[in-house]
């Protein structure tokens, strides 16, 4: 029976298990140092142990810490440990300040705890993966036959042994096809030696016509069948593998080619799929980031709530009229919703924007910036030629005026990182390839603004940072980004 490989976090259990024991290892000698005596009955100690550990859990799930760790580089594995370290210390450190907590002197605990948890994680991590690494390669490599075609060998066979890791012990490769050719096999593979040595110890076993018959009297667990783009799938020869109980895995070569690296089988409407997408996001993923948005638009609905009296009441007083400005944009995959903002412009705004994106030869352009837009609050040319900055630019300077959006993101229209919303007449003359950025959820912030906010002029530019966000989306994208955001606000870089 095939035991199916373990996706996502769950599959490192083990190396956070042993993670969290370097967290007790690292909190229990800081505290022996600090404290000295009545450490293990000490009820502040059990706390921050459990503090410490559920938050470095929470951490390593969300950062995907583990993700392909049996591949990390030493400094690959150094920098996550590093990242993963600062995160967690920055939320104990907001746990610590709310509650205020004066037990003991968490200063030079800490200064003791943080350098021992990474100096010991990071030696946990490599011996451990090292003993893995030996397991797999002594005890549990599964035996694999490779099946294709003659000509498919230069392409497949080294991204086979790129990709193997220790997993698979190669046994034989048989040649499929109709008029299989050992010949060119043979050719093919000694191309390869100088640069994949272990090819010397795959051997020709079989043809099309002799794969079942070897299978039959020669042990192997699994096959490998990698199927031509030209050629039919074999149901037949897939069917009596089956029968003789050998787990079968076959390689759809013919997508190899297609943009997206986001494939997966699936059942849909009672027919196996290859499902290919720009962006792919798990059950899992999916939940934690609408948790994280749910968090993120409570405490920031609280500040725009905070906010209101002062920024409504400058904006009042330099063009009485609505707060609030309320426009129709898109959504993910074109749903329409109404995104809320501080108006930091004057109310006609909007009927003044085609006029001025042909004064200033942007009426055929699919994103209208002015870095002096003259429609802004209090925002107008002095004599001198300069421009005196109102309310209205120092609102959009910090950015104020995106805080109504945290209630769209509790409403669930947006979410806190994700790509720009367009508006209705912008979406209405992209071209399909623009269509691909709003293929997710938008966002309050995104990679665009981060790397330039309104800097960036080219709308190519946008849409290529755009779709390289969706396409390597993950948690711990999300997490940098807002980060990221955080400091280019407050150093209001690319502000306009």
């Amino acid at each position: 029976m095939y035991k199916r490989k373990v996706r996502g976090w769950s599959q490192h259990i083990d190396f956070m298990a042993l993670d969290n024991l370097c967290v007790f290892f690292s909190l229990l000698v800081s505290f022996l140092i600090v404290e000295k005596d009545g450490v293990l009955a000490s009820r502040f100690f059990w706390r921050m142990v459990l503090e410490a550990m559920l938050v470095n859990l929470a951490v390593m799930i969300v950062l995907d810490t583990y993700h392909s760790v049996l591949h990390h580089t030493p400094w690959d594995e150094m920098v996550r440990l590093l990242g993963q370290t600062g995160y967690s210390v920055l939320v104990l450190l907001v746990f610590r300040l709310l509650s205020q907590t004066s037990e003991a002197d968490l200063s030079k605990i800490a200064l003791y705890a943080i350098p021992l948890y990474i100096l010991s994680c990071y030696i946990m991590r490599q011996t451990y993966k090292s003993f893995l690494k030996k397991k797999h390669h002594i005890l549990n490599r599964h035996s694999l036959l490779i099946a294709l075609e003659a000509p498919q060998i230069p392409t497949v066979i080294p991204r086979i042994l790129r990709s193997n890791y220790g997993v698979y012990r190669f046994i034989g490769i048989a040649i499929m096809g109709a008029d299989p050719s050992e010949e060119e096999a043979r050719a093919s593979l000694r191309s390869l030696r100088n640069q994949y040595p272990e090819v010397e110890t795959i051997p020709l076993v079989a043809t099309a016509d002799t794969l079942e018959q070897y299978l039959t009297n020669n042990w192997v667990d699994e096959v490998y069948l990698d199927v031509s783009p030209k050629a039919d799938l074999p149901v037949d020869l897939i069917n009596n593998l089956m029968r003789m109980g050998i787990t079968i895995h076959t390689a759809l070569t013919n997508l190899d080619d297609s943009e997206s690296r986001h494939k997966n089988v699936e059942w849909i409407c009672g027919h196996l799929t290859i499902t290919t997408s720009l962006g792919y996001i798990t059950g899992r993923d999916l939940m934690l980031k609408r948790l994280m948005d749910v968090a993120g638009g409570l405490v920031g609905s609280l500040i725009t709530v905070l906010l209101t009296p002062p920024i409504g009441l400058a904006i009042w007083l330099s063009d009485p009229g609505p707060i609030f400005f309320s426009q129709t944009r898109i959504g993910e995959n074109g749903k329409k919703f109404q995104m809320y903002k501080f108006r930091s412009m004057y109310k006609d705004a909007e009927a003044r924007k085609k006029q001025l994106a042909q004064t200033s030869g942007q009426e055929d352009d699919l994103m209208f910036k002015m870095e002096h837009d003259p429609r802004i609050i209090g925002q107008k040319q002095l004599p001198d030629g300069s421009w005196k900055k109102g309310v209205g630019g120092w609102i959009r300077d910090l950015s104020l005026d995106e805080f109504p959006q945290f209630f769209n993101v509790l409403k669930g229209d947006m979410s806190l990182v994700g790509t720009r919303p367009p508006t209705v007449d912008e979406w209405d003359r992209y071209e399909p390839f623009h269509r691909s950025r709003m293929s997710t959820k938008p966002g309050i912030t995104g990679l665009w603004q981060v790397s330039g906010r309104s800097k960036i002029r080219d709308f190519d530019t946008v849409v290529r940072l755009d779709r390289e966000y969706i396409e390597n989306w993950s948690l711990r994208q999300d997490v940098h980004i807002l980060f990221k955001t955080i400091w280019v606000v407050i150093a209001r870089k690319g502000a306009m």
